[in-house]
């Protein structure tokens, strides 16, 4: 089916009631992901019925449906794992077929999602990733009550905005977090970023207490380390479950094998329990890592985002809301530049 066409035999205009997902809602779901996206959608589980039923009854995934009187989909929004710690669950692929977008359904189930999905599923800890070609999905962000912490730079090939031709270049997005259970965590700061990560933890409600690690730390043990590429953007993700001393050798074969692939931003997860995390930092900087942000519960522990991305970075096509969001992309823009060893003009980059 053509992006575009509404599903043959739903009727337009009827009424929708919004609600909580049910296993005859599945294959529903799967039409609808198949009527807006074709086959692309990178995500396969929405597309087969018994998987998504089984993500659900797992627990992975969170979905909210908006159905017609007939038990049609017409729309649905989920929560799913994506972080390393079970207990964090990102808000996104949602969709609404393109004969019912005119009734803000999609405003109407992210509320729903909120307001009686997360406290019926006793959600710890939410997040979300708002694009940031525009400002839109950051404004939802603010009215969700979800607050920035990270700034992940070209995470997005502008191909993948090519219909609605909103991008000339990689597309950036902010992480914002918002917890629902109240949790106490100490923070191990790396020097390099204490004074930048106090600054971003001042702008959220968590209770956290800091110590700072010793970047000359000996790292000891053997790294664990998993990854996963995502074709389609040209980007990895890395998560570092151990720092160990062979973590050099790791990351050089690592990059290696990226190159190799086409891979041009990877991202790597570090945990900020860890008394070696300094050190770490210390190792991913001469191969051009640097600040993303802090990353809430990401291993159960707070987690911290570092990135490599292609040598020159679409700063120009970023677009910032909010006080928060605008100091995370200043102090993630500095750290960078220290990298190059130069300050160039900055370039427009709020609305």
């Amino acid at each position: 089916m053509s992006q575009g066409q509404h599903q043959p035999g739903i009727e337009p205009g009827q009424e929708v009631e919004i609600g909580l997902f049910r296993p005859e809602d599945a294959p529903g779901v799967a039409a609808c992901f198949r009527a807006v996206y074709g086959e692309g959608y990178p995500v396969k589980t929405y597309y087969h019925p018994r998987e998504l039923i089984a993500a659900v009854q797992r627990g992975q995934i969170i979905p909210v449906v908006a159905r017609t009187p007939r038990g049609e989909v017409v729309g649905v929004v989920n929560m799913f794992n994506s972080a390393p710690f079970k207990g964090v669950y990102e808000v996104g692929a949602g969709l609404v077929l393109p004969s019912y977008r005119e009734r803000r359904l999609n405003h109407d189930m992210i509320g729903y999602l909120l307001e009686t999905a997360v406290p019926l599923e006793k959600v710890p800890m939410g997040y979300g990733e708002a694009v940031l070609n525009h400002v839109y999905q950051q404004k939802t962000q603010h009215a969700m009550r979800y607050v920035a912490t990270a700034l992940e730079v070209d995470l997005m090939p502008a191909a993948a905005y090519s219909k609605e031709k909103s991008a000339t270049g990689r597309v950036a997005a902010m992480m914002a977090f918002r917890s629902y259970q109240p949790h106490a965590r100490q923070v191990t700061l790396p020097p390099r970023y204490a004074a930048a990560l106090r600054e971003i933890y001042a702008g959220i409600d968590l209770q956290r207490t800091f110590l700072e690690a010793d970047p000359g730390a000996a790292l000891q043990g053997v790294t664990e380390l998993e990854v996963e590429v995502f074709d389609f953007a040209s980007a990895a993700r890395v998560t570092v479950r151990e720092i160990g001393a062979d973590l050099t050798r790791r990351m050089d074969d690592l990059l290696a094998e990226m190159r190799g692939r086409g891979v041009v931003v990877i991202q790597v997860w570090l945990n900020l329990a860890s008394p070696l995390v300094a050190a770490a930092v210390e190792v991913l900087r001469p191969w051009g890592f640097f600040l993303g942000g802090p990353l809430p519960r990401w291993f159960d522990e707070d987690g911290l985002l570092m990135q490599k991305v292609p040598a020159q970075p679409n700063w120009r096509d970023i677009k910032i809301q909010g006080q928060q969001n605008q100091r995370i992309f200043d102090l993630v823009r500095q750290d960078w530049q220290e990298l190059q060893g130069g300050d160039p003009a900055r370039e427009g980059t709020s609305a």
